[in-house]
């Protein structure tokens, strides 16, 4: 066999540029799985005899006001790495 007959492996050594976001998935799996440590927490704690209707919405918006904090600093850093 002679040179010409042998495959030739090209190996690409560049660098990748580009870069990968966070995935939407893995961020509503990790607030399922809080919003379930929290439930079971406070049923280990307090019970559900004082879960009230007004407790319940408390702690809904108290949530979701935790969800809008996250997705401004999120957005915060992610203008600040794109400015680099």
């Amino acid at each position: 066999m002679t040179n010409e007959e042998q495959p030739t492996v090209v190996i690409d050594t560049e660098p990748e540029t580009t870069r990968r976001g966070m995935r939407g998935t893995a961020i509503a799996w990790g607030i399922i799985l809080l919003v379930v440590a929290a439930i079971a927490w406070f049923a280990s704690t307090v019970g559900f005899a004082s879960l009230t209707p007004a407790l319940v919405a408390w702690n809904l918006i108290a949530i979701g006001g935790l969800l809008v904090v996250i997705a401004i600093v999120a957005a915060i850093v992610r203008a600040v790495t794109r400015q680099q």
